[in-house]
């Protein structure tokens, strides 16, 4: 059952949005096909339509609001165009919890669909994509809403007919309910039944979800390894640019003292043969020819250089040991500061293009936890405070104590963040980095070492343009049992 045929009143001009609508109206014509059957839609079909829609609410109007956005159209009809979307998705989840209510929830659905999906396509989205038009053609946006506006509004009759169906929904929706609760009393015994039945079935559902979430923990242990290990690998190659440094020195060095050693040969050569009548000036030739006074002076400080440079490879390597605790226990207790010290210098490759690290330690006793995760923390949160500056800016590490707590403080002076965006940064794969440059795991498993694990928790101050500041807090005892 057709009750919407594609054509020309719903093309919009705007690919990405009619291929959407298109997959709406194949939504609700499949509705109508199921509902053409006579019998009741089984309750899969009706779970698969709800998410369905939920697929299609999330991405279709995300798009929109983005072309919105990027037009920057006016907020009389963005705003309005935006709380609709919201409207639409309460709507969607009220009938998806009161189905069990609805005699035919398909039929709720579908009547729905097609008076939302009228409004929706011939008003809304038609005016989005003429104000769009013709903004990109140079009318200010204001402007472009009052033009759209003065035209006869060809849709105001489907716009009727679509709210007289709606409404007539929804009244058939609380005759349904009425109707439930008439006949609730008959229907208890039927339903004492059906919940003794029901508590076997949940008892084996209750094992069977036991099973799920030993299966989802270890999913969880698995992606902070994982996180781990991707973690390295990003340092790796800082790590190794900080290490060629220092080696390609002493090599380039020992390669030069190798041709001052050649030539001292040489003078001593030539003082071998001293026996000559000749040898005296043969000795003074080759003195000069090698600049011995200048090599005795230069052979000194190459190999002072050389064991500088090994030095440098050697704090790094120590660096990296202390950042990971690979031959330390688990728990213990540990120095913050040392372990933000370590970490600092482990990632210094990704800080000094970006910014000048200012340091203010306080004092700070051992604290009882799992030093190799929480400096993991501290270079997630230091990384993401270099790639939040876009040129050049300023990070500050401090740390202190308080009561029976430690807290580290890590500022920065990039762009910040929005309030909406501060609310979800520790969702999981939640990014706001670009496709490719960010997995959105860092600060959720972050939030787990320290808030699940640790037993702390985050304080976090950001706005657009000033910055960001995360203070982390961890128990000095370690998590209460």
């Amino acid at each position: 059952m057709e009750a919407f045929v594609w054509d020309e009143r719903f093309v919009t001009g705007i690919d990405i949005v009619d291929l959407q609508h298109h997959h709406l109206v194949d939504v609700v014509n499949d509705v109508g096909d199921l509902l053409l059957g006579g019998s009741q839609v089984p309750e899969s079909r009706v779970q698969s339509l709800f998410k369905d829609l939920a697929d299609y609410a999330v991405k279709h109007f995300a798009d929109e609001e983005r072309l919105m956005k990027e037009a920057h159209l006016d907020a009389r009809h963005a705003d309005v165009h935006t709380r609709h979307h919201k409207e639409f998705i309460q709507q969607v989840v009220s009938m998806w919890k009161s189905r069990g209510t609805m005699k035919n929830p398909a039929e709720v659905l579908h009547g729905f669909l097609a008076s939302w999906l009228t409004f929706h396509i011939l008003s809304e989205d038609q005016d989005m994509a003429k104000q769009i038009a013709l903004v990109n053609k140079g009318t200010l946006p204001d402007e472009a809403f009052e033009l759209e506006h003065r035209q006869v509004d060809s849709s105001a009759s489907a716009l009727l007919d679509a709210l007289h169906k709606l409404y007539s929904v929804l009244s058939a929706t609380n005759q349904d309910l009425a109707e439930t609760n008439l006949h609730l009393e008959e229907k208890v015994a039927a339903r004492t039944q059906q919940l003794v039945e029901a508590n076997g079935q949940l008892a084996e559902e209750q094992e069977q979800l036991k099973a799920l979430l030993k299966k989802v923990e270890e999913a969880q242990n698995q992606l902070l390894q994982s996180e781990k290990m991707a973690a390295i690998g990003q340092l790796a190659a800082g790590v190794a640019h900080e290490i060629n440094n220092p080696i390609g020195f002493v090599n380039s060095n020992l390669g030069t003292l190798q041709g001052y050693i050649e030539k001292l040969l040489v003078v001593i050569d030539a003082y071998e043969q001293f026996a000559t009548p000749a040898a005296p000036d043969a000795i003074q030739a080759a003195k000069a020819e090698a600049d011995l006074d200048f090599l005795r002076e230069d052979v000194r400080a190459l190999l002072k250089e050389s064991q500088d440079g090994l030095a440098r490879v050697k704090k790094i390597v120590q660096d990296l040991k202390e950042f990971s605790h690979v031959d330390e226990a688990e728990w213990q207790d540990a120095d913050i500061n040392e372990g933000l010290e370590s970490t600092l210098n482990v990632v210094w490759a990704e800080l000094k293009y970006k910014a000048e690290v200012i340091r203010q330690y306080g004092e700070i006793p051992a604290v009882h936890c799992i030093a190799a995760q929480v400096n993991q923390v501290f270079m997630n949160l230091l990384v993401n405070a270099a790639q939040a500056i876009e040129e050049r800016g300023t990070i500050t590490v401090r740390s202190g104590s308080e009561g029976d707590s430690a807290w580290v403080e890590i500022q920065d002076t990039g762009k910040g963040m929005a309030a909406e965006t501060v609310k979800r940064i520790f969702e999981p794969f939640f990014t706001t980095k670009p496709v490719g440059k960010g997995t959105g795991l860092g600060l959720s498993l972050s939030y787990d070492i320290i808030v699940k694990r640790h037993g702390g928790h985050f304080d976090v101050r950001s706005a657009p343009g000033e910055g960001t500041t995360f203070r982390v807090w961890l128990p000095i005892a370690g998590p209460r049992s």
